[in-house]
């Protein structure tokens, strides 16, 4: 029968110490409960590790031969209960997370939190379009994601985070770049920046929806395609965009923001697969519940700092979606 590693440990305690007091209370244990474990550890070799009188105890030639290897096993076994604990707890191990460019604000805070109480959990951080996101968290290839506008998608579960003040971006040289707010009317006989179609539908189908609330139907950019159509759009094509304050921190040079009077909102989401909670694992759970709380602070409006670019996140960029 193999050694239990729990008896090795009340065995190296007991022969450090050579007294069931101070072993005991080394192992936070009952001194009846070290004499039982050391007897059955004793049964299990089949040989007696320690010579007991009133007034003292010794290791036997026996115990004194088993102590070496005794320590080594009861090291290796605290080390294996350590990591699992560590992976069990979501304290060690991988996360992969989804960021959409419009949550870099909230995603930014959330991941500052998350590298702070969990510094031994390498992050693997992807940024692209909501509905690519959405699609990589159906199929496994993430844990997590925030998005925006998220399209829904089967096997995905989208649970609203925040919602957040729309903004009018144009390119510097526009007509109405020294505008400090403008409505949504005064746009209808603008052309509108979209994001790539197949992967940002959500967010085209948003922008469309608020133009269509404030009495028009807007013109479009035709066939918007790839990561850079949205702002391609605006800075140098005549285009206005719709984004967020948040979504736009790191805007380039070229493009001017305004209020939108009256205002509306683009809604950040939490993406989890579809799965049971007990199903998803333990860092992935903890970044979505720190992502919740950070989103409810948002909501009573606190103001969190400006941070610098978290371990593991991809740098931001001003496209919405």
């Amino acid at each position: 029968m193999s050694a239990d590693p729990r008896l090795l440990r009340s065995f190296v305690a007991l022969a450090d110490e050579l007294h069931f007091g101070r072993a005991a209370r080394r192992l936070d244990i009952t001194q009846p409960a070290l004499s039982q474990q050391v007897k059955r550890l004793e049964l299990q070799l089949g040989v007696r590790l320690f010579a007991r009188t009133r007034a003292r105890v010794e290791l036997t030639e026996a115990g004194a031969a088993v102590l070496a290897p005794a320590r080594v096993a009861a090291d290796a076994a605290d080390t294996i209960d350590e990591l699992g604990r560590g992976f069990s707890q979501g304290e060690l191990g991988e996360l992969r997370l989804g960021l959409s460019p419009g949550a870099h604000y909230l995603a930014q805070t959330v991941l500052a939190e998350f590298t702070r109480r969990r510094p031994k959990v390498r992050v693997r951080a992807q940024q692209d379009n909501s509905g690519l996101l959405a699609s990589r968290v159906a199929d496994g290839g993430l844990e997590v994601a925030i998005g925006f506008c998220t399209p829904p998608t089967p096997g995905v579960v989208c649970e609203p985070l925040v919602e957040e003040p729309v903004v009018v971006a144009v390119g510097a040289r526009h007509g109405l770049a020294d505008r400090g707010a403008v409505t949504l009317a005064e746009l209808s006989s603008e052309t509108f920046a979209l994001v790539d179609s197949q992967d940002g539908r959500g967010y085209n189908r948003a922008v469309v929806e608020l133009c269509r609330a404030a009495g028009f139907e807007p013109r479009t950019a035709p066939d918007p395609q790839g990561p850079m159509a949205w702002e391609t759009a605006v800075r140098t094509q005549g285009s206005v965009g719709l984004t967020t304050r948040s979504a736009a921190v790191s805007t380039a040079r070229g493009i001017r923001l305004m209020r939108l009077d009256p205002p509306a909102a683009f809604r950040l989401e939490l993406l989890e697969p579809a799965a049971p909670e007990e199903a998803r694992r333990p860092a992935a759970r903890a970044f979505a519940e720190l992502a919740r709380r950070e989103a409810r602070r948002g909501r009573r409006g606190r103001r969190e700092p400006e941070r610098p670019t978290p371990r593991g996140a991809p740098s931001p960029r001003a496209r919405p979606a």
